[in-house]
C-alpha cells in the first residue's frame, strides 16, 4: 500500500499561500471537493483546481484536499476527525483506498456520504474509472457481509440535488442483450439509490446508463430519459421520452422491451410492466410490437 507522503512543495506552498484563489470561487470548470452540509445530512461541493498532472500525484492531491476540510463556513469535512486514509494503491483504472479502523464506528448514514463523496471526487481524475475501500487492508462489505467491491460516480443514485441522506442498498440483477442481440443475458449489481425515488426507477435508470460487464450490449438508446415510474396494482407504468423509439444497431426491438420487462419483475413486486413514450401507450414498436397493453416477463430470451 502505497504511503501517502506529500513531497511536491509547489502543492504546499499553493495551500498555505492561495487555498483561496483555487477553492469556494465562483468558477464552475475544474475538479469538485466533496464535502457535507452543515447538518451533516446530506452531500455538498468546492471548486478546486488540480496543479498536478500524474494520477497518482492528482489522487494524493485530492486525498489531501478531502482531509483538510471545506473552505466554506457552512460547509463540514467529508470524514471524521478520527477516521484517517492510511494510503492507496492505484492499477488498472482502479483506485484502492485504505482506511484507519475508525472507518468502521460511522453511522450507516455516515459511512455512505463519504464513500460516496470519496469516490465521487476520484473519479473526476482521468484515467481513474472505479473506487475500491479496504479498512486495515481489508475490503469493505454490505450489512449481509457481501464483498461491496468496485464503486464508480453511479454507483449512487440520489434525488434532485446532490442529497443522497435518504438511501436505500441493495443488490439487483439486469438484462442486457448478448451478443447476438436477439437474447438476454444477466448482470448482477449492488446499488445505493435514493429512498426518493423507487427501485422501479432505479433499474431502469441503470439500464439506460447502459452495461458494466464487457461481453454485455446495451438495449437502450442514448439519450432516452425517464418522465416517470410508477406501479399500481401489480404493474409497473414506465413513461420515456421518444429517443427511446431509436433504433439500438445490432440489437432487436423485443430484446430492448424485455430487457425492461424482466429487469423490473424480477427485482420488484410486479408481474407486468406497461411501457409508454411521451405519456402514449398507442405506439409501435417495431413491426411487430404495441404497447397497447402490458407485458409480462419473457424468462425464455436468457441466452
Amino acid at each position: 500500500m502505497k504511503k501517502r507522503i506529500f513531497l511536491f512543495m509547489g502543492l504546499l506552498a499553493l495551500l498555505i499561500t492561495g487555498c483561496a484563489a483555487t477553492r469556494g470561487t465562483a468558477k464552475i470548470e475544474g475538479t469538485l471537493i466533496y464535502c457535507l452540509d452543515e447538518d451533516y445530512e446530506s452531500l455538498e461541493t468546492e471548486n478546486y483546481i488540480l496543479i498536478t498532472t500524474r494520477i497518482e500525484d492528482q489522487i494524493d492531491e485530492l486525498i489531501f484536499m478531502m482531509e483538510a476540510g471545506p473552505d466554506k463556513d457552512d460547509h463540514r469535512a467529508l470524514l471524521p476527525e478520527d477516521v484517517k486514509i492510511h494510503g492507496f494503491i492505484y492499477e488498472n483504472s482502479v483506485a484502492t483506498i485504505d482506511f484507519s479502523s475508525a472507518y468502521r464506528n460511522m453511522t450507516k448514514t455516515r459511512e455512505v456520504l463519504v464513500r460516496a463523496g470519496v469516490v465521487r471526487t476520484l473519479v473526476q481524475i482521468q484515467g481513474v474509472r472505479y473506487v475500491k475501500f479496504t479498512v486495515e487492508g481489508i475490503p469493505i462489505t454490505d450489512s449481509e457481509g457481501n464483498e461491496i467491491g468496485l464503486m464508480s460516480a453511479d454507483t449512487f443514485i440520489e434525488n434532485t440535488g446532490r442529497q443522497i441522506n435518504n438511501y436505500v442498498h441493495t443488490s439487483i440483477t439486469l438484462y442486457f442483450a448478448a451478443e447476438n442481440g436477439r437474447n438476454l443475458t444477466k448482470e448482477a449489481r449492488s446499488i445505493y439509490y435514493s429512498s426518493s425515488k423507487s427501485l422501479e426507477w432505479a433499474i431502469v435508470e441503470r439500464l439506460i446508463a447502459g452495461p458494466k460487464v464487457k461481453e454485455n450490449y446495451a438495449v437502450i438508446p442514448a439519450g432516452t430519459q425517464i418522465i416517470s415510474v410508477t406501479t399500481s396494482d401489480n404493474v409497473c407504468y414506465v413513461n420515456l421520452t421518444e429517443n427511446f423509439l431509436a433504433e439500438v444497431p445490432g440489437v432487436s426491438r423485443r430484446t430492448t422491451l424485455y430487457a425492461i420487462v424482466n429487469s423490473i419483475c424480477e427485482n420488484c413486486s410486479v408481474s407486468m410492466v406497461q411501457m409508454s413514450v411521451g405519456g402514449e401507450t398507442d405506439v409501435e414498436f417495431g413491426e411487430d410490437i404495441s404497447f397497447s397493453g402490458p407485458f409480462e416477463p419473457d424468462w425464455e430470451m436468457l441466452a
